[in-house]
């Protein structure tokens, strides 16, 4: 029997989801409760919504498989220093050390990776650099760019350049090379002092003083476009919407803070109770986001939800992992950056042009399709998300393959919010145009948008 949908009630409505066509249907209230048996499998369809579940199943077969091909790698993160200046409690490669600890990238690792993957003319690529503390290691990112900067000329490419830094040892000659060449950066911060100075600190020290303030010269000094990324920590569970506000307030392009993923006995692991606190508080900001029609710093799941929607685009990967790779100071390349490390995900030297673990790895990630993933393809929210972070899920199940539940229990309530309010927004002429107008800013022109 057909049970690829969704029932989504709140206040005495129901309304049916269709992930294969992105269809919504209210149905009478009356008929929650026979849909519901349905979908355990206890019970008939109601007669007034089997007609349109049997469509619905027909349209679904009909409907092709879409195979993209896999494609060649477009991105690369260089872990240009495994080592940090900050100790933070909750830091997933234990400040960049989990692999070649202490090492330092040289420009000739820089170069043989631009050279190996950066190839076809015209083409777009990006780099990150990561570490650690990258900065940290400023004589290589310089020279990096150098090269890049040669190498777009000599194969007529483009390369952007990007970097994630936690903020503290920008100076006067970095900030005029960040502004000259870099098209993004990303500063680690974790909410207002008192939070973040719990868990990302220094020798004996807080770093939020020190941070806020480079983030002010970040702004006035530097044109790329300036992010923040912070970690929550279980006890900063409850302030974050406050904590979230704080960031944004710091006038930013955007701000996010990222549930940390630690072991249960480490200081600042979110246990199950506080998950289901930080859900609950961002299901209200995707709900928010939405009423707002997307403006200022909409969370990520309500941009997925309206834009597939509108667009009746499906997100099928959760990233490009295996494709888009990480490359560690010592020459090794991996399948992300959330995996350095892990000899399963190991994909040789980059001085290699082929190996058989990069064929092996390589493989494993070519099928991660969320049609292709057990447990994904048969959950009614899989297109809005593409599936679970792949290194989450290693780290939460042991398996690239089995999303981290945690994922799945935040995407499934964030998108119930959103399509709900999605709804309401819907039944208002201003707000619709509004929603329009922005989800465009996200995903494309006008002609991306399907006024239905």
């Amino acid at each position: 029997m057909f049970r690829d949908f969704h029932l989504i009630e709140e206040d005495g409505t129901a309304v049916l989801f269709f992930p294969t066509s992105y269809r919504l249907f209210r149905l009478p209230a009356a008929r929650a409760d026979g849909v519901r048996a349905y979908l355990r499998g206890s019970g008939p369809l109601p007669s007034e919504v089997a007609p349109v579940v049997r469509e619905e199943e027909e349209r679904a077969a009909a409907t092709p498989a879409i195979r993209k091909p896999w494609g060649e790698t477009d991105s690369l993160c260089l872990y240009v220093a495994h080592d940090c200046n900050l100790d933070c409690a909750y830091c997933y490669n234990d400040r960049g050390r989990i692999a070649n600890p202490r090492m330092m990238m040289a420009p000739e690792v820089a170069e043989a990776s631009f050279r190996r993957f950066f190839v076809e003319p015209g083409r777009q690529y990006a780099v990150a650099f990561y570490g650690g503390e990258p900065l940290l290691n400023f004589r290589t990112v310089r020279k990096a760019v150098e090269i890049g900067r040669q190498l777009e000329a000599e194969r007529g490419v483009k390369i952007s350049f990007g970097v994630t830094t936690n903020g503290t040892v920008l100076n006067r000659e970095i900030l005029a090379f960040l502004d000259e060449h870099f098209a993004s950066v990303t500063v680690s911060l974790d909410g207002p002092k008192e939070i973040n100075d719990r868990y990302r600190r220094g020798a004996g020290s807080g770093s939020y003083d020190r941070i806020v303030g480079n983030i002010g010269r970040l702004q006035a000094r530097c044109k790329a476009r300036l992010t923040i990324k912070g970690t929550l920590g279980g006890d900063a569970v409850p302030f974050y919407t406050e904590s979230l506000r704080h960031l944004r307030g710091l006038g930013t392009a955007g701000a996010i803070l990222t549930p940390a993923g630690t072991p249960p006995d480490n200081p600042a692991a979110i246990g199950t109770g506080q998950f289901e606190d930080f859900v609950r508080q961002h299901e209200a900001l995707s709900a928010d986001a939405v009423d707002r029609a997307l403006e200022e710093n909409p969370t990520e799941e309500a941009v997925n939800v309206v834009a597939n929607l509108l667009t009746r685009r499906k997100l099928r990967r959760h990233c490009n992992a295996g494709r888009d790779l990480a490359v560690t100071a010592d020459g090794s390349v991996y399948a992300c950056h959330g995996l350095v490390g892990v000899p399963q995900f190991y994909m040789g030297k980059v001085t290699e042009t082929d190996s058989e673990d990069y064929r092996r790895a390589r493989s494993v990630f070519a099928g991660l399709e969320v049609d292709n993933i057990g447990e994904c393809a048969t959950c009614w929210a899989r297109y809005f998300c593409g599936g679970s972070c792949y290194a989450h899920a290693y780290f939460a199940t042991g398996s690239v393959s089995r999303p981290d539940p945690r994922h799945c229990l935040l995407t499934k309530r964030c998108a119930e919010a959103a399509i709900r309010r999605f709804l309401a927004v819907m039944g208002q002429a201003e707000a619709r145009q509004r929603l329009y107008a922005n989800v465009r800013k996200f995903i494309g022109t006008a002609g991306d948008v399907a006024h239905a």
